[in-house]
Protein backbone atom coordinates (compact mmCIF):
# COMPACT_ATOMS: atom_id res chain seq x y z
CA UNK A 1 0.00 0.00 0.00
CA UNK A 2 2.77 2.13 0.90
CA UNK A 3 4.74 1.68 -2.16
CA UNK A 4 1.68 2.50 -4.36
CA UNK A 5 1.29 5.57 -2.85
CA UNK A 6 4.73 6.42 -3.68
CA UNK A 7 4.50 5.20 -7.29
CA UNK A 8 1.32 7.67 -7.43
CA UNK A 9 3.00 10.91 -6.02
CA UNK A 10 5.86 9.96 -8.25
CA UNK A 11 3.63 10.03 -11.12
CA UNK A 12 2.17 13.65 -10.51
CA UNK A 13 5.86 15.41 -10.16
CA UNK A 14 6.80 13.61 -13.17
CA UNK A 15 3.69 15.19 -15.13
CA UNK A 16 4.09 18.52 -13.59
CA UNK A 17 8.02 18.23 -14.11
CA UNK A 18 6.94 17.54 -17.96
CA UNK A 19 4.29 20.39 -18.47
CA UNK A 20 6.95 23.12 -16.87
CA UNK A 21 9.05 22.17 -20.04
CA UNK A 22 6.13 22.50 -22.44
CA UNK A 23 5.40 25.94 -21.25
CA UNK A 24 9.15 27.10 -21.88
CA UNK A 25 9.46 25.28 -25.17
CA UNK A 26 5.90 27.64 -26.09
CA UNK A 27 7.24 30.32 -24.83
CA UNK A 28 10.81 30.71 -26.55
CA UNK A 29 8.76 29.92 -29.71
CA UNK A 30 6.60 32.84 -29.95
CA UNK A 31 7.81 35.88 -27.68
CA UNK A 32 11.04 36.89 -29.53
CA UNK A 33 13.02 39.43 -27.01
CA UNK A 34 12.32 43.31 -27.95
CA UNK A 35 16.04 43.63 -29.01
CA UNK A 36 15.74 41.77 -32.17
CA UNK A 37 15.13 43.58 -35.44
CA UNK A 38 11.85 42.72 -37.34
CA UNK A 39 11.92 41.30 -40.71
CA UNK A 40 11.85 43.93 -43.56
CA UNK A 41 8.75 43.94 -46.31
CA UNK A 42 9.39 44.59 -49.26
CA UNK A 43 6.52 45.52 -51.96
CA UNK A 44 7.40 45.74 -55.32
CA UNK A 45 5.52 48.32 -57.00
CA UNK A 46 5.37 48.92 -60.97
CA UNK A 47 7.51 52.25 -61.30
CA UNK A 48 10.17 51.04 -58.38
CA UNK A 49 11.01 49.14 -55.37
CA UNK A 50 10.08 49.88 -52.22
CA UNK A 51 11.13 49.30 -48.60
CA UNK A 52 8.69 49.15 -45.63
CA UNK A 53 9.51 48.93 -42.20
CA UNK A 54 6.65 47.45 -39.59
CA UNK A 55 7.35 50.25 -37.17
CA UNK A 56 6.55 53.00 -39.69
CA UNK A 57 3.23 54.06 -40.96
CA UNK A 58 1.53 51.58 -43.67
CA UNK A 59 2.73 52.94 -46.71
CA UNK A 60 0.86 53.71 -49.72
CA UNK A 61 1.91 50.73 -52.79
CA UNK A 62 0.59 52.78 -55.93
CA UNK A 63 2.63 54.23 -58.31
CA UNK A 64 3.10 57.67 -57.88
CA UNK A 65 0.70 59.24 -60.75
CA UNK A 66 2.63 61.61 -63.51
CA UNK A 67 2.83 64.90 -63.09
CA UNK A 68 -0.03 66.90 -64.76
CA UNK A 69 1.37 69.05 -66.98
CA UNK A 70 0.36 72.63 -66.73
CA UNK A 71 -2.45 74.08 -69.03
CA UNK A 72 -1.84 75.31 -72.21
CA UNK A 73 -0.96 79.09 -72.59
CA UNK A 74 -3.62 81.25 -74.36
CA UNK A 75 -3.88 84.47 -76.02
CA UNK A 76 -7.77 85.18 -75.39
CA UNK A 77 -8.50 88.77 -73.67
CA UNK A 78 -8.56 89.10 -70.44
CA UNK A 79 -12.78 89.13 -68.76
CA UNK A 80 -13.33 91.76 -65.58
CA UNK A 81 -12.37 90.05 -62.45
CA UNK A 82 -10.07 87.29 -64.44
CA UNK A 83 -6.63 86.60 -63.66
CA UNK A 84 -4.05 87.71 -66.23
CA UNK A 85 -2.86 85.44 -68.44
CA UNK A 86 0.81 84.44 -69.08
CA UNK A 87 1.48 84.87 -72.72
CA UNK A 88 5.85 85.45 -72.25
CA UNK A 89 5.89 82.51 -74.73
CA UNK A 90 3.75 83.83 -77.64
CA UNK A 91 3.68 86.82 -79.31
CA UNK A 92 -0.05 88.38 -79.05
CA UNK A 93 -1.22 91.41 -80.67
CA UNK A 94 -2.63 92.62 -77.55
CA UNK A 95 -3.80 96.44 -77.65
CA UNK A 96 -5.68 98.58 -75.34
CA UNK A 97 -9.29 98.53 -76.39
CA UNK A 98 -11.75 98.48 -74.09
CA UNK A 99 -13.64 95.59 -76.05
CA UNK A 100 -11.55 93.52 -78.32
CA UNK A 101 -8.98 93.53 -80.90
CA UNK A 102 -9.28 92.19 -84.25
CA UNK A 103 -6.31 90.38 -83.88
CA UNK A 104 -7.86 88.48 -80.73
CA UNK A 105 -7.89 84.50 -81.44
CA UNK A 106 -10.14 82.34 -80.65
CA UNK A 107 -13.59 84.42 -80.53
CA UNK A 108 -14.07 83.14 -83.55
CA UNK A 109 -13.15 80.12 -85.83
CA UNK A 110 -14.08 81.42 -88.85
CA UNK A 111 -11.65 84.39 -88.94
CA UNK A 112 -9.27 82.39 -87.25
CA UNK A 113 -9.37 79.94 -90.32
CA UNK A 114 -9.00 83.04 -92.40
CA UNK A 115 -6.45 85.39 -90.71
CA UNK A 116 -2.84 85.30 -91.04
CA UNK A 117 -1.06 87.91 -88.32
CA UNK A 118 2.37 87.04 -89.87
CA UNK A 119 1.18 88.67 -93.35
CA UNK A 120 3.11 91.85 -93.83
CA UNK A 121 0.75 94.28 -95.79
CA UNK A 122 3.25 97.03 -96.25
CA UNK A 123 6.65 96.50 -98.62
CA UNK A 124 9.56 97.27 -97.56
CA UNK A 125 13.11 97.84 -98.34
CA UNK A 126 13.63 94.92 -96.28
CA UNK A 127 11.33 92.17 -98.07
CA UNK A 128 13.97 90.18 -100.31
CA UNK A 129 12.59 86.50 -100.45
CA UNK A 130 8.84 86.52 -101.81
CA UNK A 131 6.70 83.44 -101.75
CA UNK A 132 7.28 82.76 -105.63
CA UNK A 133 3.94 81.64 -105.95
CA UNK A 134 1.95 84.47 -104.82
CA UNK A 135 4.60 86.54 -106.91
CA UNK A 136 4.05 84.53 -109.91
CA UNK A 137 0.42 84.75 -109.60
CA UNK A 138 0.91 88.55 -109.16
CA UNK A 139 2.85 89.18 -111.98
CA UNK A 140 0.28 88.11 -114.00
CA UNK A 141 -2.55 89.73 -113.12
CA UNK A 142 -1.94 92.87 -115.51
CA UNK A 143 0.67 92.04 -117.76
CA UNK A 144 2.98 95.54 -118.24
CA UNK A 145 5.80 94.19 -120.87
CA UNK A 146 8.42 94.81 -118.06
CA UNK A 147 11.36 92.69 -117.98
CA UNK A 148 12.68 94.35 -114.82
CA UNK A 149 12.60 91.98 -111.73
CA UNK A 150 10.23 93.03 -108.68
CA UNK A 151 13.69 93.84 -106.39
CA UNK A 152 15.03 96.19 -109.42
CA UNK A 153 11.95 98.43 -109.38
CA UNK A 154 12.13 98.07 -105.39
CA UNK A 155 15.50 99.60 -105.63
CA UNK A 156 14.50 102.33 -107.55
CA UNK A 157 11.52 103.24 -105.99
CA UNK A 158 13.23 103.63 -102.57
CA UNK A 159 15.44 106.11 -103.88
CA UNK A 160 12.81 108.39 -104.37
CA UNK A 161 10.12 107.44 -101.04
CA UNK A 162 11.35 107.36 -97.70
CA UNK A 163 11.15 103.23 -96.45
CA UNK A 164 8.62 102.96 -94.12
CA UNK A 165 9.11 102.87 -90.66
CA UNK A 166 5.53 101.96 -89.28
CA UNK A 167 5.13 99.90 -86.68
CA UNK A 168 2.39 97.63 -87.24
CA UNK A 169 2.58 95.75 -83.81
CA UNK A 170 -0.05 96.60 -81.29
CA UNK A 171 0.14 98.54 -77.77
CA UNK A 172 -1.65 98.07 -74.80
CA UNK A 173 -0.88 101.86 -74.05
CA UNK A 174 -3.08 102.31 -77.45
CA UNK A 175 -6.37 101.46 -79.30
CA UNK A 176 -5.74 102.28 -82.91
CA UNK A 177 -9.50 103.20 -84.27
CA UNK A 178 -9.75 103.04 -88.19
CA UNK A 179 -12.70 104.12 -90.19
CA UNK A 180 -12.49 102.39 -93.90
CA UNK A 181 -14.77 104.79 -96.07
CA UNK A 182 -15.95 103.36 -99.10
CA UNK A 183 -17.33 105.10 -102.17
CA UNK A 184 -21.06 104.17 -102.05
CA UNK A 185 -24.16 106.30 -102.63
CA UNK A 186 -25.27 104.63 -99.71
CA UNK A 187 -23.54 107.72 -97.86
CA UNK A 188 -26.06 109.95 -99.20
CA UNK A 189 -27.64 111.40 -96.18
CA UNK A 190 -26.14 109.10 -93.53
CA UNK A 191 -24.88 111.42 -91.10
CA UNK A 192 -21.93 109.79 -90.29
CA UNK A 193 -19.44 112.52 -91.05
CA UNK A 194 -18.57 113.17 -87.44
CA UNK A 195 -18.57 109.58 -86.26
CA UNK A 196 -16.08 109.01 -89.66
CA UNK A 197 -13.95 111.80 -88.30
CA UNK A 198 -13.74 110.39 -84.51
CA UNK A 199 -11.53 107.43 -85.29
CA UNK A 200 -7.52 107.02 -85.09
CA UNK A 201 -7.25 106.64 -88.90
CA UNK A 202 -9.32 107.24 -91.84
CA UNK A 203 -9.02 105.70 -94.90
CA UNK A 204 -10.30 106.39 -98.12
CA UNK A 205 -9.37 105.57 -101.58
CA UNK A 206 -9.27 105.92 -105.69
CA UNK A 207 -11.41 109.36 -106.40
CA UNK A 208 -13.01 110.02 -103.13
CA UNK A 209 -14.20 112.91 -102.70
CA UNK A 210 -15.16 115.24 -99.22
CA UNK A 211 -15.87 118.64 -99.69
CA UNK A 212 -19.07 119.27 -99.82
CA UNK A 213 -19.73 116.02 -98.25
CA UNK A 214 -18.85 116.61 -94.92
CA UNK A 215 -21.89 115.79 -92.87
CA UNK A 216 -22.40 112.50 -94.39
CA UNK A 217 -18.35 111.73 -95.17
CA UNK A 218 -16.58 113.23 -92.39
CA UNK A 219 -13.59 115.76 -93.84
CA UNK A 220 -10.62 113.88 -92.30
CA UNK A 221 -7.93 111.48 -93.91
CA UNK A 222 -5.07 109.92 -92.98
CA UNK A 223 -4.70 107.30 -95.40
CA UNK A 224 -5.80 107.68 -99.48
CA UNK A 225 -5.56 103.92 -101.16
CA UNK A 226 -5.00 104.17 -104.87
CA UNK A 227 -3.53 102.95 -107.82
CA UNK A 228 -2.55 105.06 -111.01
CA UNK A 229 -5.18 104.94 -112.79
CA UNK A 230 -7.10 106.18 -109.98
CA UNK A 231 -4.50 108.75 -109.13
CA UNK A 232 -5.07 111.93 -107.71
CA UNK A 233 -3.12 114.35 -105.11
CA UNK A 234 -3.11 113.85 -101.55
CA UNK A 235 -2.96 116.36 -98.83
CA UNK A 236 0.56 116.72 -96.92
CA UNK A 237 0.65 114.71 -94.08
CA UNK A 238 -1.69 112.17 -95.69
CA UNK A 239 -0.06 108.60 -96.41
CA UNK A 240 -0.79 107.65 -100.15
CA UNK A 241 -1.06 103.91 -100.11
CA UNK A 242 -0.48 102.73 -103.45
CA UNK A 243 -2.54 99.66 -104.73
CA UNK A 244 0.21 98.08 -107.27
CA UNK A 245 -1.48 95.22 -109.68
CA UNK A 246 0.98 95.20 -111.75
CA UNK A 247 4.95 96.03 -111.86
CA UNK A 248 4.09 99.32 -113.98
CA UNK A 249 2.41 100.51 -111.24
CA UNK A 250 5.38 100.58 -108.86
CA UNK A 251 7.49 102.12 -111.41
CA UNK A 252 4.40 105.15 -112.66
CA UNK A 253 4.96 105.86 -108.54
CA UNK A 254 8.27 106.82 -108.36
CA UNK A 255 7.54 108.58 -111.84
CA UNK A 256 5.02 110.28 -110.52
CA UNK A 257 6.85 111.76 -107.50
CA UNK A 258 10.12 112.50 -109.76
CA UNK A 259 10.71 112.71 -113.23
CA UNK A 260 6.76 112.51 -114.34
CA UNK A 261 8.17 110.52 -117.46
CA UNK A 262 5.49 107.51 -116.86
CA UNK A 263 1.88 108.62 -119.12
CA UNK A 264 0.79 105.75 -119.90
CA UNK A 265 -0.32 102.23 -118.81
CA UNK A 266 -2.86 100.69 -120.41
CA UNK A 267 -4.42 104.31 -120.35
CA UNK A 268 -3.72 107.53 -119.98
CA UNK A 269 -2.67 108.44 -116.25
CA UNK A 270 -1.80 111.22 -113.78
CA UNK A 271 2.22 111.71 -114.49
CA UNK A 272 2.48 113.72 -111.69
CA UNK A 273 1.08 113.36 -107.85
CA UNK A 274 1.11 115.64 -104.86
CA UNK A 275 2.25 113.74 -101.88
CA UNK A 276 4.55 113.47 -98.71
CA UNK A 277 6.99 111.17 -99.67
CA UNK A 278 7.96 110.22 -96.19
CA UNK A 279 4.49 108.95 -95.75
CA UNK A 280 4.41 107.14 -99.12
CA UNK A 281 3.13 103.21 -98.31
CA UNK A 282 3.20 100.56 -100.89
CA UNK A 283 0.87 97.14 -100.19
CA UNK A 284 2.88 94.03 -100.13
CA UNK A 285 2.23 92.10 -103.62
CA UNK A 286 2.25 88.70 -101.33
CA UNK A 287 -0.67 90.17 -99.44
CA UNK A 288 -3.06 90.52 -102.67
CA UNK A 289 -2.54 86.65 -102.89
CA UNK A 290 -3.18 86.24 -99.37
CA UNK A 291 -6.60 88.06 -99.43
CA UNK A 292 -7.23 86.08 -103.03
CA UNK A 293 -6.65 82.59 -101.03
CA UNK A 294 -8.35 83.40 -97.76
CA UNK A 295 -11.01 85.86 -98.05
CA UNK A 296 -12.19 86.33 -101.44
CA UNK A 297 -12.02 82.58 -102.34
CA UNK A 298 -10.63 82.83 -105.82
CA UNK A 299 -13.95 84.35 -107.08
CA UNK A 300 -13.28 87.42 -109.09
CA UNK A 301 -9.73 87.14 -110.83
CA UNK A 302 -8.52 89.48 -107.84
CA UNK A 303 -9.60 91.27 -105.00
CA UNK A 304 -11.47 94.66 -104.99
CA UNK A 305 -9.59 98.15 -103.81
CA UNK A 306 -12.08 98.24 -101.75
CA UNK A 307 -12.16 94.63 -99.63
CA UNK A 308 -7.93 95.09 -99.53
CA UNK A 309 -8.16 98.10 -97.99
CA UNK A 310 -10.40 96.60 -95.53
CA UNK A 311 -7.99 93.60 -94.99
CA UNK A 312 -5.18 96.41 -94.34
CA UNK A 313 -7.11 97.94 -91.94
CA UNK A 314 -7.31 94.61 -90.47
CA UNK A 315 -3.93 93.68 -90.21
CA UNK A 316 -2.85 97.41 -89.04
CA UNK A 317 -5.84 98.44 -86.91
CA UNK A 318 -7.19 97.69 -83.44
CA UNK A 319 -10.59 98.09 -84.60
CA UNK A 320 -12.26 98.59 -87.38
CA UNK A 321 -15.78 100.79 -88.80
CA UNK A 322 -16.41 100.15 -92.43
CA UNK A 323 -18.64 102.97 -93.96
CA UNK A 324 -20.08 104.02 -97.74
CA UNK A 325 -19.67 99.75 -99.07
CA UNK A 326 -22.42 98.10 -101.17
CA UNK A 327 -25.29 99.13 -103.66
CA UNK A 328 -27.66 102.04 -102.03
CA UNK A 329 -31.25 101.48 -100.79
CA UNK A 330 -32.58 101.64 -104.37
CA UNK A 331 -29.79 98.77 -105.13
CA UNK A 332 -27.70 101.21 -107.09
CA UNK A 333 -24.14 100.89 -107.15
CA UNK A 334 -22.76 104.40 -107.69
CA UNK A 335 -20.49 106.72 -106.32
CA UNK A 336 -22.03 108.82 -103.62
CA UNK A 337 -21.08 112.29 -105.39
CA UNK A 338 -22.41 110.97 -108.65
CA UNK A 339 -25.32 109.87 -110.92
CA UNK A 340 -24.64 106.71 -112.55
CA UNK A 341 -27.15 105.57 -115.29
CA UNK A 342 -25.14 102.02 -115.26
CA UNK A 343 -24.30 101.63 -111.72
CA UNK A 344 -24.59 97.91 -111.56
CA UNK A 345 -21.93 97.17 -114.96
CA UNK A 346 -18.76 96.33 -112.68
CA UNK A 347 -20.25 93.96 -111.35
CA UNK A 348 -20.96 91.85 -114.76
CA UNK A 349 -17.13 92.61 -115.49
CA UNK A 350 -15.89 89.53 -113.76
CA UNK A 351 -13.02 91.14 -112.73
CA UNK A 352 -14.16 91.18 -108.81
CA UNK A 353 -17.30 89.45 -107.40
CA UNK A 354 -19.04 92.49 -105.29
CA UNK A 355 -21.36 89.37 -104.65
CA UNK A 356 -19.04 87.30 -102.49
CA UNK A 357 -17.04 90.09 -101.30
CA UNK A 358 -20.22 91.68 -99.68
CA UNK A 359 -21.27 88.57 -98.22
CA UNK A 360 -17.69 88.52 -96.21
CA UNK A 361 -17.86 91.64 -95.12
CA UNK A 362 -20.99 91.09 -93.94
CA UNK A 363 -19.71 87.86 -92.13
CA UNK A 364 -16.51 89.87 -90.30
CA UNK A 365 -19.47 91.86 -89.14
CA UNK A 366 -21.34 89.23 -87.64
CA UNK A 367 -18.22 87.62 -86.27
CA UNK A 368 -17.77 91.06 -84.75
CA UNK A 369 -14.34 92.03 -86.47
CA UNK A 370 -15.88 95.13 -87.65
CA UNK A 371 -18.43 97.44 -87.16
CA UNK A 372 -20.87 97.90 -90.41
CA UNK A 373 -22.25 101.14 -90.95
CA UNK A 374 -24.73 101.02 -93.72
Amino acid sequence: MLLRRKLCVAVVIAAILFLMLASQSIQRRHFLPLSLSPPTIRAKPASRETVVEVTAPPADLTPDPPETPPPPITTQPESEGEEPVDNSQHDPRSCGCSDSCISDMGSSSWFSLRYDPKQQPILRDTNKNFDPDALRWWLGLQRSGNDQTLEEVMSKMFQVISPPTVDLRPLPSLCRSCAVVGNSGNLRQSGHGNLIDSHSSVIRMNKAVTRGFEKDVGNRTTHHFLYPESAVDVARGVSLVLLPFKLRDLEWLTSALSTGQIKMTYMRVKDRVKADKDKVLVVNPVFFKYVHDHWTEHHGRYPSTGMLAIMFALHTCDKVSVFGYGADKQGNWHHYWEENRYAGAFRKTGVHSADFETQVIHQLAKEGKISLHL
